[in-house]
């Protein structure tokens, strides 16, 4: 019997399924495993113990897998790719194959057909392809630059906004209910512990700026409007570089961000209709670690027969 591993290992989570040829026979989570953001040995740690919880619950050995398809955060880098190569060399056995996360998660949307992903989380990017296979990306360059919708980028505007709204001297519950998650009682303090560290990741205060939008906080609900707003010039970017003009094109959106919030997903939509007509949305529920575990399948058998001469 074959078996087959599929691995989804993001910023925050790392989710793995184990499979035979057509059935799924287990499954492990672990913590996040993007070695830029825990380090080498945390991301092994982490992608050890979803695998041998997979394993113990199916009752094997990870080194009788047969072939791993690991689609982890970060790994788009080449460099970062061949690090977690490296790792999981150490922990299954098999053939091992490490992409980009967002190549999986186009995986579980379409199955190797054409379309285009949004994906926003602790970070963001629009990632596709076309029905000649060719694939872009557009976005996705790190939260320092780039990740526009993501949680942190979300988190710094509603920090700018409240700061512009005290510089009017406009009271804001936004900015109070940030600098109490922050800890710090003024708006003195909370400039120093934003600028203490430019490059702190504030993913973490996406929630702040959820709830209160959803009681109605005018400044939150612009902020995850704008967010729906970028995520759509991302789509609508790689829209027109990957596809012709009038060319139908089927979009899904996965991540924490459109998960959470209803206002962000309806904006990103509204906005992407009006820049790009052709597009229609998918509204399936995309599952990477699956889509991990069906590329193990499929590229098992291109990689067997050329093994065997077959």
């Amino acid at each position: 019997m074959h078996l087959f591993l599929g691995i989804d290992g993001g910023g925050t989570q790392t989710r793995c399924i184990l499979g035979d040829d057509t059935s799924v026979l287990a499954r492990g989570t672990g913590s996040g495993c993007n070695v830029l953001r825990v380090g080498e040995a945390c991301a092994q740690e982490s992608l050890a113990g979803a695998i041998h919880e997979a394993c113990v619950a199916a009752n094997v050995s990870p080194r009788e897998i047969t072939r791993t398809c690991a689609g982890i955060s970060g790994a788009a880098d080449d460099g970062i790719a061949s690090l977690v190569q490296r790792l999981l060399i150490e922990i299954v056995g098999g053939a091992i194959e490490v992409l980009g996360d967002m190549e999986v998660a186009l995986e579980s949307a379409f199955r190797g057909g054409p379309g285009v992903i949004v994906i926003a989380g602790t970070g963001s990017i629009a990632y596709g392809r076309n029905s000649g296979g060719e694939k872009g990306r557009a976005g996705g360059w790190g939260r320092v630059v780039s990740d526009e919708g993501s949680g942190h980028w979300i988190a710094v505007k509603a920090l700018s906004a409240g700061l512009r709204a005290r510089d009017r001297e406009n009271h804001s519950d936004l900015l109070k209910e940030l600098m109490r998650a922050l800890d710090v009682s003024s708006a003195e303090d909370l400039v120093i512990r934003i600028n203490e560290d430019p490059v702190r990741d504030y993913a973490s205060l996406f929630p702040v700026v959820l709830a209160r939008a959803k009681a109605g906080d005018k400044q939150g609900i612009e902020v995850l409007e704008s967010a729906g707003c970028e995520l759509a010039s991302l789509a609508e970017t790689l829209i027109q570089r990957l596809f012709g003009s009038g060319e139908e094109v089927a979009v899904a959106t996965h991540g924490g961000i459109f998960a959470s919030s209803d206002q962000v997903k309806r904006s990103f939509e509204q906005e992407l209709r009006k820049l790009c007509r052709n597009a229609s949305f998918v509204d399936r529920e995309i599952n990477p670690a699956m889509g991990a575990l069906e590329r193990a399948r499929r590229e098992f058998g291109v990689w067997h027969r050329s093994e065997t001469g077959k």
